[in-house]
């Protein structure tokens, strides 16, 4: 996590060639809805070239997540930590520009 309080730190605007992800917070699956429709925001937590969580399931058996537009369930332990990576990869497709 970064040094920096939260209202220290800086995050470069987001474009689709960065290389970096951009990662959220969200409460709740309708807060997703919510933050499209531009009522709420999300939680601008980190950017990044890769990242590495572990999520605790305790009494949760699933956790929701979602990367580049495609929700999942991801299965938890609930009595281990769940480690998850996401990182860029060599050769991925290129977006068409259309003009």
């Amino acid at each position: 996590m970064c040094e920096n309080s939260k209202s220290e730190r800086r995050f470069y605007e987001a474009r689709a060639d960065d290389g970096l992800l951009e990662i959220f917070g969200m409460k709740q699956g309708w807060h997703a809805s919510m933050v499209m429709v531009e009522i709420i925001s999300a939680v601008h937590i980190a950017q990044a070239a890769a990242v590495k969580l572990e999520l605790r399931g305790g009494d949760w058996n699933r956790a929701y997540l979602q990367t580049d537009g495609e929700p999942w369930k991801h299965p938890l332990n609930r009595e281990h930590s769940t480690f998850l990576k996401i990182k860029r990869v060599p050769f991925q497709s290129r977006m068409i520009n259309g003009k």
